[in-house]
């Protein structure tokens, strides 16, 4: 999903809006495990929904990075191999950290008590920050001074088509749209091919209600 401006270089905003919505994500699942402890069963049971799905994302975020992304700039960009090392030890200690939320929510959504989740959870928005502010200030911008746009829709079409429309992607899209602008949707979903945008329509309701029920209230930054 990307659109090429008059200059011919590549327009990362679909990009970044992902790396938006993963920031909001991890500090609304942060906000949320606080009001877990007593909470009901429905409740229990959206908020490990709404983790399997944002988990979900964040592995094939990372996969297509690591599999696409990255090796294409490194291939272009030499000296980018330095960043891309610390970019591989980041998504290494996500997956550590994320296997033991994901057993901390496994616990909640039984109704047993996982009193590590609010720490796990804390640390993740922490580090999710951290992570996508050194991707967003040092990788991204390489791709827009070293590649221009039909070079780079290139590699991302690549990437798309390894992922497909299934059954991440309805939590995906209406995930990460509905952390974006009104500006960012028009430009985003208006050059995202027809199967996406219906999907978007067919999802956006279930996953307002999703989060509704996870969190008791939207995303925080929903435009």
């Amino acid at each position: 999903m990307t659109t090429t401006t008059a200059t011919g270089t590549p327009d990362l905003t679909a990009y970044r809006c992902v790396h938006r919505a993963l920031r909001v994500g991890a500090s609304s699942l942060a906000e949320g495990a606080t009001a877990l402890p007593g909470a009901d069963e429905a409740r229990r049971r959206a908020y490990a929904r709404y983790w399997r799905g944002y988990a979900g994302e964040v592995l094939a975020h990372h996969t297509i990075e690591d599999d696409f992304f990255f090796p294409a700039l490194v291939e272009r960009v030499a000296v980018a191999g330095d960043l891309i090392t610390r970019t591989d030890a980041d998504h290494h200690h996500l997956d550590d950290l994320m296997d033991a939320i994901g057993a901390a929510v496994d616990h909640v959504r039984r109704g047993d008590p996982a009193p590590e989740l609010a720490v796990l959870t804390r640390e993740l928005a922490e580090h999710m920050e951290e992570h996508l502010d050194f991707e967003d200030r040092d990788v991204l911008p390489l791709f827009e001074r070293h590649f221009d746009a039909e070079e780079y829709e290139a590699v991302d079409a690549a990437a798309m088509k390894s992922l497909g429309i299934g059954r991440q992607a309805a939590f995906t899209v209406p995930f990460v749209v509905s952390t974006m602008t009104p500006e960012q949707v028009a430009k985003v979903l208006g050059g995202a091919p027809m199967p996406m945008r219906v999907l978007y329509r067919l999802t956006r309701g279930s996953h307002a209600r999703l989060t509704e029920r996870a969190f008791g209230r939207p995303l925080v930054g929903v435009a």
